[in-house]
């Protein structure tokens, strides 16, 4: 028997690798299986849809979409690792590690700089991809809403509603202003909030309107009794995803509350959401800090440097960023002045660029608290990590 691979799928291999995904994923808890392909046809190829045959069966599969994302000031094309599996008859032969080497190596072609994975095994921490990113969950308890908050029609506050295909421009506009995100089209965004699944687990998106009005000035989308495996009450609400005004948003949520019968509900934010981190403290809901639900890998130091410049000129200014040099081949360095931090691969410099505000003691970059570089690094990182959300993998 031959394995042939890595390649892409072709024609009936599209469905093999389907029905793989679909077995592997249903054994290993109760939520269908992430490779979802339609029926091919006999002449179709999907170069991002990776695999490992033995005659003409796959017996090892990996998915590589590509998305755009926008990380601040900068966009970056991230290649977004999903549905990894190999068939119980053909593991420890490394099967999936040699996909996961071929979907970097393909990556890398494509323009690809980062590396987003919806998994945190060992298989993807030993090709280099670690848990970083700058998150919180926060616990809104009824009690702890803010004073007026609305939750219906008569009220002074803001209600929820369902999306309606004529709130599109609002939320484009709204989710275009969002600093760190997924570049969504129009209709993409259409889409994806009229949902009845987010991220991995049964939910909806509602928008946020001043009561008396049906104009939309936010959005959350939330999941609903969260994934299977999680035990998690049918009713409990996990806000995963919002865009607009966050003041509109916490006097919305106790309608929310009031729709699934709940004393509080879980809402995620990002690191560099200052606004709701401070609405968050000042009616005290409790926050945790945590990382990307998954793995994270910066595949190409150099191209993410290029791609992050005009912000990191924008922070320290032109004549200190003019200082700043940057290679990357083997190792990864850093040189301001005649300072020089040389970390020892991609790996390393991930960590430098998206490690937890936490965690950045732990390092250890051997640089003097008076040097400059190190100020100069500390202004620039960390970086932020884009949420799945209403995106996922």
């Amino acid at each position: 028997m031959t394995i042939e691979g890595p390649k892409p799928a072709r024609g009936q291999e599209i469905r093999s690798a389907a029905e793989l995904g679909g077995r592997v994923f249903r054994r290993h808890s109760p939520r269908p299986g992430k490779v979802r392909l339609p029926t091919p046809a006999a002449d179709e190829v999907r170069e991002n849809l990776r695999v490992f045959t033995a005659d003409g069966k796959v017996v090892s599969v990996v998915v590589m979409p590509y998305r755009e994302v926008a990380l601040l000031r900068t966009r970056h094309l991230a290649c977004c690792l999903g549905g990894v599996c190999t068939d119980p008859d053909y593991r420890g032969r490394g099967l999936a590690t040699r996909l996961l080497a071929d979907a970097r190596d393909k990556a890398v072609a494509q323009g690809a700089d980062i590396v987003l994975i919806s998994g945190r095994r060992g298989l993807y921490r030993r090709q280099g991809y670690i848990q970083v990113g700058h998150f919180y969950v926060c616990t809104v308890a009824r009690s702890r809403l803010p004073a007026g908050s609305g939750g219906g029609p008569r009220d002074a506050g803001y209600i929820l509603r369902a999306p309606t295909p004529e709130d599109l421009p609002a939320l484009v506009r709204m989710y275009v202003a969002e600093p760190v995100r997924f570049v969504r089209t129009p209709e993409e965004l259409l889409r994806l909030v009229g949902s009845t699944r987010v991220l991995n687990a049964r939910g909806e998106t509602q928008v946020v309107c001043p009561a008396g009005s049906q104009r939309p000035v936010a959005y959350v989308a939330y999941q609903i009794g969260g994934a299977p495996w999680e035990r998690m009450d049918t009713n409990a609400v996990r806000v995963v995803e919002m865009a607009g005004s966050r003041w509109a948003i916490a006097h919305a949520l106790r309608g929310l509350l009031d729709q699934y019968g709940l004393d509080a509900l879980e809402l995620h934010y990002g690191g560099c959401d200052t606004e709701m981190a401070a609405m968050a403290h000042g009616y005290g809901w409790p926050s945790e800090p945590r990382g990307f639900r998954g793995t994270v890998g910066i595949i190409n130091p150099s191209r993410f440097w290029d791609a992050s410049a005009a912000l990191f000129s924008e922070r320290l200014g032109a004549e200190r960023f003019g200082r700043l040099k940057f290679t990357a081949d083997e190792t990864v360095r850093i040189g301001y002045g005649a300072e020089e931090l040389v970390l020892e691969d991609a790996r390393a410099f991930t960590r430098l660029a998206f490690e937890h505000p936490a965690s950045r003691h732990e390092l250890q970059l051997g640089l003097a608290p008076e040097s400059e570089l190190a100020r100069v690094l500390e202004e620039l990182f960390p970086m932020p990590v884009v949420n799945y959300g209403l995106n996922y993998f």
